[in-house]
């Protein structure tokens, strides 16, 4: 078996690359052969896991947060379609930390490594977006975690571009709560086969897992290999109603606010009259209009 780690060295602030060489060799005393690849700039990610799966690797392993297994991931669906046999896996070391807790994946890197060696496999689904670049070019983009369309665009760029020394839960709810000071609800339509939604909205989540912004439990009821999205729209809910209630949605007590809405859905469309900023996996990606789509049962995921 061919195992490759692709490691995003800038990953929880910079901290990823000065603790990759010791996880290295703890990883190979554990009985992991493996090889590495670094990343230097957005993108690479993709570019390298590609090329790994291009060279025989059956199993790629993302070493960093959520936004470098969005990357990595990408590399699985970068030739005709989705790698098939070939095993994707996580090392978390990154700042948000938010697909591990749906999938159980653990933080140590002991437990990590066991799990790594043990290869047990999940099949799970994948978005994909059809969306407006930020260039203004369409864009396609798969996601395994969490995409949304409003303010966690918004939010993500602001963490993006500020410290991450205080980690994940911290940093997204400062960043949240600096947001909502002054961000406006704009005006969105959401379109699906089993639900709809057109007004002012802070928020539209199409969730493939549970947990976005440092372990906000955003859609409970997703389920990562069910083919099916739960979304979930924030309503046009008053900052400071907002700020105060902020704490809910870590407990997934924010559909007791007849403002929040969800279903369930493989399918949706959202466009917006208003520039409205996509968040895929943690990473401000595009704007709307925007249509998601589940792609079915694509990646196997390596699970404890």
């Amino acid at each position: 078996m061919k195992t490759v780690f692709v490691v995003n060295p800038a990953s929880a602030n910079g901290s990823t690359g000065k603790r990759w060489p010791a996880a290295s060799r703890r990883l190979a005393e554990l009985g992991v052969a493996h090889e590495a690849v670094l990343t230097a700039a957005p993108g690479d990610a993709t570019r390298l896991a590609a090329a790994a799966l291009a060279d025989g690797a059956d199993t790629v392993i993302a070493v960093g947060g959520d936004g470098t297994l969005n990357e990595v991931a990408g590399g699985f669906f970068a030739g005709d379609g989705p790698s098939s046999s070939a095993a994707l896996g996580l090392l978390p070391f990154g700042t948000g930390g938010d697909f591990r807790r749906t999938l159980g994946i653990p933080l140590g890197l002991e437990e990590a490594a066991a799990a790594i060696a043990r290869r047990n496999l999940r099949r799970i689904d994948a978005g994909r977006i059809e969306m407006t670049g930020l260039d203004g070019a369409p864009h396609t983009r798969h996601f395994v975690n969490i995409a949304d369309a409003g303010i966690g665009g918004v939010v993500v760029e602001r963490v993006n571009r500020t410290t991450k020394l205080f980690g994940g839960k911290t940093s997204f709810m400062y960043a949240s709560i600096m947001t909502l000071l002054s961000y406006k609800p704009q005006v969105v339509e959401v379109r699906s086969a089993e639900g709809s939604f057109r007004g002012a909205a802070q928020n539209v989540v199409v969730a493939n897992c549970q947990y976005f912004g440092g372990g906000m439990w955003v859609a409970p009821k997703a389920e990562p290999d069910d083919g099916l999205f739960e979304v979930v729209v924030f309503g046009d809910i008053a900052r400071f109603e907002a700020i105060r209630s902020i704490n809910d949605i870590y407990k997934a007590d924010h559909f007791k606010n007849p403002k929040v809405r969800a279903w369930r859905s493989a399918k949706v469309e959202v466009s917006s009259a208003d520039r409205v900023l996509i968040d895929v996996d943690g990473e401000m990606s595009g704007t709307l209009p925007a249509t998601f789509e589940i792609v079915p049962r694509s990646l196997q995921v390596i699970v404890p």
